[in-house]
């Protein structure tokens, strides 16, 4: 992740709008923040991850008012707009945080606003938040660790414990994909699963002889002969049997050839007759048939005629008769049916007096009604006004009760008062034990001071000195120490060359040139019998030295720590005395708020609130039995008011038919009431039926014979003209039948038949002369086909004769074959089927025994591969490996920057330790290193991890910001940190350092400058443009 831009705006102390244009930062490499302390130099780095993240270590989301306090004070809305690049083909994206003071409340900040944006071409496309972790591959704890290092946890990863620091690896490099346990306990149970399948198959198959298939086989071979043999002979007798079978058949078509040529010779003489009948039917046809035919007609029609005459004379003459009967009878009704509405009006007043009667009985009803109603109507009148009374009292009930409430709110008020105080009162102890636990820190620092001060480099110094002196007097001695160190150098440096020249004198010999001076004489040689006892003692007072420094840097850092521990415990106790005061303060100004001196004593208005509590559980029933009293008041006069309203429908039903009553009785003419007072209703609607039954019958009788004798003489009308028209026609058919009579003589004459009635006779059967052709003809064709298939038959069978005994024997014997050869193909289809189910199981069973084999080594495996990854067992390893991996990587660069005199190395239990080779190469603790070595150590790491980092998300460069004060370490140290981050210079990598040391901002030339003004907040400066 590189950042190009980020703009900010109303964040903690940036009150107006400033940007940083990282672009000429990260152009050099190495750049820095620098400012004094709260000036806003953090709050960079937070800007940046809080815009990726929307997170920060700073304030919690619930308890803080995070986004109240994130508001500069002076601002009424805040700005974070950050673009950055990453990944292999440094896509560019951005994050902005808006938020918005509510203009009526200035404590109510909502949350902020986060959006996020991909560029695509040169627009900015909007995306979900959580792309852009994605993006970074980082989670926010490792983003921190490893990119954008906040103050004070730079060298987290160094000091992180086993489990936090594996969990990181395991995150940082996706060391999860190497979790397989319970991949390799799925496969497991599938395996198992299979082993138990094929195991079952196994058991399913039983035992199987693969010898069994032999005999099976010589069965089949035996079997195959056999019915090769069998199959021959039955060829040859089918043969046999088909030549004896036509002889058969031959014989047979013969015999029955023979009896049918006899049966047409015996019909031959009846066909010859036939066709001489045949030939006299067609004369009579040709002459006579059409005269006879019309001659027959014209009879039949004469006589119909005639027979026609005869009914319709009857029929008139009936017709007559009874025309004159429905005359009479007419005659007869016609006074009864000319009186008949008077039947019928009698039995509508019938009917009006069962009405008149049903009348009566419904007043009745209602008036009984209305009696009873009017006696529920007065109860309920008066149950009505007894519930409105106890209404009337209850409701004066609780209006006393509620005068006798005392006033709530006030008592809401001074209970509110009490509990403000015993709030204030709560808080003050905890206040003091705040500053007893500041003022013993403050004791047990001094005291540690003290102890300090005791050691043998402070033996020169005042008791009482200050911190500043204690620094300046161990700063001096360290001084001193390295003088001392520098003349034990030069003494070992006479010392080696002393024991180089005795090297020289021990290989001089006599006559030989010295290689320093060349002379072949040697009178004196060289003697330094205590040089190596002297060499040894400066060695050892050379260590004293050191191990003098390390003991004052350590003294060092530790008074460092404690003057800012003590600083952080005064600053503290100040606070808190503040607070103290404050308390004290507001619980005198609350006492002061108290103006109720009924209630000084809180059980005063404990007592109040008890009584109020009493009056409402009074006031509260009381408004229960009213609400009950009013539910049966608002039923009752609902009753009142359903009861009056029914008594007015039914008084009002009673005069409707009591005036219906009246309007009957005037309208009864025919009929007098009181001769059926004692008459039932019943007996009234049946002479109210029979009237109207009568009525009907008379209606319906004079109109049926009025209908009736309309109809008789239109009948006789038509009866009259018939027998005129047939009478005429007649006359015409008796002389049509004349004529035809004469043309039959004449015909007859000119044949050879005797009279009419032989031609009729002959006529009179009818023939069908074509169809009796065709059987003349087809007769003499059979007798002709016969005849031929005779002399054929006799031509094909020639001298032989078929033995119907031999066929039958050869018949049996092939059925007797067949048999045999059926038991053989079933017998042999039975042993094939049965060798092949054998073959089948022994090569199932080889294939699962097989397959089980497999299966069982698979579980071995799998079972190994399972202890491998139990617990995580395969990922702590793999997470080893990468630490080992970023060990190596980090000692790359420590081993370098420490001269070669430190390694970082693995322990078994993935912890840090340090290899000193100043010390015979022996191993120490990664706490026993100082200030200066200590961050080299740290920056090894977080530069070996940026590394990974860089080929994990496929970014071009690499880069990661420290945000270290550097403000603990001694001048030595801060060279010790300049010499390393300007080595990084030479480096295709990207560091961003933020300090307010001001050795720093002289050491880095690109940076940016931070002031913290009063008016305008946060102002960033560039070292550029200054």
């Amino acid at each position: 992740m590189i950042p190009v831009q980020l703009t900010i705006k109303g964040l903690y102390s940036y009150q107006e709008k400033q940007t940083i244009d990282f672009t000429k930062l990260t152009a050099a490499s190495l750049f820095g923040i620098f400012g004094t302390v709260g000036s806003g130099k953090s709050s960079i780095l937070e800007a940046i991850t809080f815009a990726v993240y929307g997170r920060t270590d700073r304030l919690n989301l619930s308890g803080d008012n995070r986004y109240y306090n994130m508001m500069n004070l002076k601002s009424n809305e805040l700005l974070i707009d950050f673009i950055f690049e990453t990944g292999r083909e440094q896509t560019a994206y951005r994050a902005t945080v808006k938020g918005k003071r509510n203009s009526k409340k200035f404590e109510d900040v909502k949350a902020l606003d986060r959006t996020a944006y991909k560029k695509e071409g040169n627009e900015w496309r909007p995306i979900e938040n959580e792309t852009l972790e994605q993006a970074i591959g980082l989670s926010y704890d490792n983003f921190k660790r490893t990119i954008i290092i906040p103050q004070g946890q730079f060298q987290e990863f160094l000091q992180l414990g086993n489990k936090d620091r594996t969990q990181m690896m395991k995150e940082l490099f996706n060391l999860g994909k190497f979790e397989f346990y319970y991949k390799v306990a799925s496969l497991e149970s599938k395996n198992n699963e299979q082993k138990q399948n094929i195991e079952g198959q196994l058991k399913q198959l039983g035992a199987v002889d693969p010898e069994q298939a032999n005999i099976f086989q010589a069965q089949l071979t035996k079997l195959e002969e056999e019915l090769k043999e069998q199959n021959r002979k039955l060829a040859e007798n089918q043969k046999a049997e088909e030549q004896l079978r036509k002889l058969q058949e031959l014989t047979q078509k013969k015999a029955e050839a023979e009896k049918e040529r006899k049966k047409l010779q015996e019909q031959e003489p009846e066909f010859q007759a036939l066709e001489k009948k045949i030939t006299r039917y067609e004369q009579c046809v040709y002459r006579f048939k059409h005269l006879l035919d019309s001659l027959n007609e014209n009879r039949k029609k004469q006589e119909e005629r005639e027979k026609q005459i005869r009914t319709d004379s009857e029929k008139l003459k009936a017709e007559e008769v009874e025309i004159e009967q429905l005359e009479k009878l007419l005659e007869k009704l016609k006074p009864a049916y000319e009186k008949r509405e008077t039947l019928k009006q009698k039995a509508e007043e019938l009917s009006r007096l069962v009405q008149m009667k049903k009348l009566k009985e419904t007043i009745a009803n209602e008036e009984s009604r209305l009696k009873k109603g009017e006696e529920i109507l007065n109860t309920t009148l008066h149950q009505h006004e007894k519930l409105k009374t106890e209404k009337q009292q209850l409701e004066a009930k609780i209006k006393a009760a509620r005068g006798k409430i005392p006033d709530l709110e006030l008592l809401s008020t001074i209970r509110a008062w009490y509990i403000e105080k015993h709030n204030l009162n709560k808080q003050l102890p905890e206040i003091e034990k705040e500053i007893e636990k500041y003022v013993q820190q403050e004791k047990e620092i001094r005291e540690e001071v003290s102890q300090i001060l005791t050691e043998p480099v402070f033996k020169d110094l005042a008791q009482e000195a200050d911190y500043k002196t204690c620094i300046q007097h161990l700063k001096a001695e360290t001084l001193k120490i390295k003088d001392k160190q520098k003349e034990l150098n030069e003494q070992q440096n006479h010392f080696r060359v002393k024991a180089q020249l005795k090297s020289y004198a021990e290989e001089l010999e006599e006559g030989k040139p010295c290689p320093l001076c060349g002379s072949v004489h040697h009178p004196e040689l060289f003697k330094a019998e205590d040089n190596n006892n002297a060499l040894a003692e400066l060695t050892a007072k050379q260590q004293n030295f050191e191990q003098q420094l390390e003991q004052i840097s350590e003294l060092g850092n530790r008074l460092n720590f404690l003057e800012n521990q003590m600083r952080t415990v005064l600053q503290n106790h100040k606070e808190s005395n503040e607070r103290k005061k404050e308390q004290l303060q507001q619980i005198s100004a609350h006492a002061q708020k108290f103006i109720w001196e009924k209630y000084r004593e809180e059980e005063e208005l404990n007592g109040a609130f008890r009584e109020a509590k009493r009056i409402q559980g009074e006031l509260k029933e009381h408004e229960k039995s009213l609400e009950s009293t009013t539910k049966k008041l608002t039923l009752e006069e609902k009753n009142k008011e359903r009861y009056q309203a029914e008594l007015e429908k039914i008084d009002k039903s009673l005069t409707v038919h009591q005036t219906e009553q009246k309007t009957i009785v005037g309208q009864l003419l025919l009929i007098q009431p009181e001769n059926y007072i004692q008459i039932p209703v019943e007996q009234i609607e049946k002479e109210k039926k029979d009237l109207l039954n009568e009525y009907s019958r008379i209606e319906k009788e004079v109109t049926e014979k009025t209908t009736s004798l309309q109809e008789r003489n239109k009948q006789k009308d038509i009866l009259s003209g018939s027998l005129k028209t047939n009478r005429t026609e007649l006359e015409k058919d008796q002389e049509t039948t004349e004529t035809l009579k004469k043309r039959v003589d004449e015909q007859l004459a000119e044949s050879s038949f005797q009279s009419v009635d032989e031609v009729v006779q002959i006529l009179s059967e009818p023939l069908d002369t074509d169809a009796e052709k065709q059987k003349v003809a087809q007769f003499n064709k059979q007798l002709d086909s016969i005849k031929s298939s005779l002399e054929q038959f006799q031509n094909e069978i020639g001298e032989r004769v078929y033995d119907a005994d031999s066929h039958k024997k050869l018949i049996d014997g092939i059925s007797l074959l067949k048999e045999q050869i059926t038991q053989k193909n079933q017998e042999q289809g039975k042993t094939a089927e049965m060798l092949k189910k054998l073959q089948k199981d022994l090569e199932n069973q080889a294939a699962l025994r097989k397959e089980l084999e497999l299966l069982e080594v698979r579980a071995e495996n799998i079972k190994t591969m399972k202890l491998l990854f139990k617990a995580s067992g395969f990922v702590n390893y793999i997470s080893s490996v990468y630490l080992q991996n970023l060990c190596n990587a980090a000692n790359d660069r420590f081993f370098q920057l420490t001269r070669q005199k430190l390694s970082l190395e693995i322990t078994p239990d993935n912890n840090f330790q340090v290899r000193d080779f100043m010390n015979g190469g022996k191993i120490r603790s990664v706490k026993t290193l100082s200030g200066g070595q200590t961050f080299q150590a740290a920056l090894s790491l977080a530069l070996a991890l940026a590394d990974n980092i860089q080929k994990i998300t496929e970014s071009n460069q690499n880069f990661f910001f420290l945000d270290e004060g550097f403000g603990s370490l001694d001048k030595e140290s801060l060279n010790i940190v300049f010499d390393t981050l300007k080595s990084l210079r030479k480096e295709n990598r990207i560091v961003g350092v933020i300090s307010h040391v001001e050795e720093m901002q002289q050491e880095i030339d690109v940076h940016l400058r931070i002031e913290n003004q009063a008016e305008k907040g946060s102002v960033i400066h560039s070292s550029w443009t200054e």
